[in-house]
């Protein structure tokens, strides 16, 4: 079986489901290629090994007819688009010529993203509002017409696409195990927590910081992140020398560094926005047997017990009093937690087992001459 799988991601991208899945686990099943678009090559379609890298002018128009110059589309057996409208457009224009099964892989969804925006802001709602309404539209006839689709969780599913009844595969974020460093319990004389990812006004970052940073305790909150803004500035202005913003760190190395504290913190707002995601950056932490505070997201619920993670609400006074108990706690309990929960994201989110899973639903769209 081939497949073609056309990333929203640039050249230089490391994601990890991308490399995960298509880029490890499902070669040993499939003959598998990568399609990344480039901002920075000129005319020339690039192909390296199982990687295709391409102008990024091709995400609009004639992706097909340049990829078919580089393999023939007529012997792949699926394709599939990754969160690029316009690439399905185009893909589902060609399907006839080329014969292939075509699957939209929506990760997150970002034309709702920019309406939920503009209503938290109050900036051009009604602008915003039938924007929203006209692309989902359009969006929604697409995926109509495609074969399957994927999505990060069945809530997601279930949120966006009630109405679309072709077949569907959940495929949540994981983790690759095979890639991990070892990890071994802290003993750090003040408890050491860690938050990567994202620090926006959307997140809500700055009422965790500033639960944290009421509490009398000691205690080591760092964060590493890629965003400068308003919340990162105001998180800086609290002046509370327990918090710390660092710059995001690559994969491989932010998975060292992670070892050495003794919580995580995977609080994200539970609204429409959030509730349908899989957050990635709480399972590295359990990978790597660090417990975590959460709260109740439907990812987190259907993964987590009170045996494996502290869970409160998202609100300032809940995450105060779950981090007092978080500090009271004995070493060997926060040891116990984290590796239930490690067990659990061994179970249910190691990329080999995703990747198995996401092999036996594709199988059924190959070609009649597929081996």
């Amino acid at each position: 079986m081939k497949i073609l799988c056309i990333t929203d991601q640039s050249e230089n991208s490391n994601h990890s489901s991308i490399e995960g899945i298509f880029g490890s686990y499902l070669k040993e099943r499939c003959e598998v290629y990568i399609v990344y678009f480039s901002k920075t090559l000129g005319q020339s379609i690039i192909k390296s090994n199982n990687k295709i890298y391409i102008p990024y002018r091709y995400k609009r128009k004639n992706l097909c007819k340049e990829l078919n110059k580089l393999i023939s589309l007529k012997e792949v057996d699926i394709v599939i688009a990754r969160n690029f409208f316009s690439v399905l457009k185009d893909l589902l224009k060609n399907k006839a010529i080329y014969d292939f099964r075509i699957g939209f892989w929506h990760s997150f969804p970002h034309t709702f993203r920019r309406f939920f925006e503009a209503q938290e802001e109050h900036k051009a709602v009604f602008r915003k509002t039938i924007e929203y309404k006209l692309k989902t539209h359009l969006e929604k006839n697409l995926v109509r017409q495609c074969d399957f689709l994927i999505v990060m969780s069945e809530e997601f599913k279930k949120t966006f696409y009630p109405d679309i009844v072709i077949a569907s595969f959940p495929l949540p974020m994981g983790v690759d195990f095979d890639s991990l460093p070892s990890y071994k319990p802290s003993n750090n004389a003040v408890r050491k927590l860690i938050y990567t990812g994202t620090v926006d006004h959307l997140r809500t970052t700055d009422l965790v910081a500033e639960a944290l940073s009421e509490l009398k305790e000691d205690f080591v909150l760092d964060i590493y992140t890629q965003s400068d803004n308003e919340i990162t500035r105001k998180i800086k202005s609290m002046g509370d020398k327990r918090i710390n913003i660092y710059p995001a760190l690559p994969r491989n190395e932010l998975f060292r560094k992670i070892t050495d504290y003794d919580i995580g913190i995977g609080l994200i707002p539970d609204n429409r926005l959030y509730r349908v995601s899989s957050p990635t950056k709480t399972l590295e932490y359990y990978s790597l047997g660090l417990p975590a505070l959460v709260n109740y997201l439907p990812e987190y619920v259907s993964l987590f017990d009170n045996e494996s993670a502290f869970f409160c609400d998202f609100t300032k006074e809940s995450i105060k009093k779950t981090m007092g108990e978080i500090l009271a706690a004995p070493n060997n309990r926060l040891f116990e937690m984290g590796a239930k929960g490690k067990q659990v994201i061994k179970e249910q989110r190691d990329y080999k087992i995703l990747s198995e899973k996401l092999y036996d639903f594709l199988k059924r769209f190959r070609k009649k001459h597929a081996i």
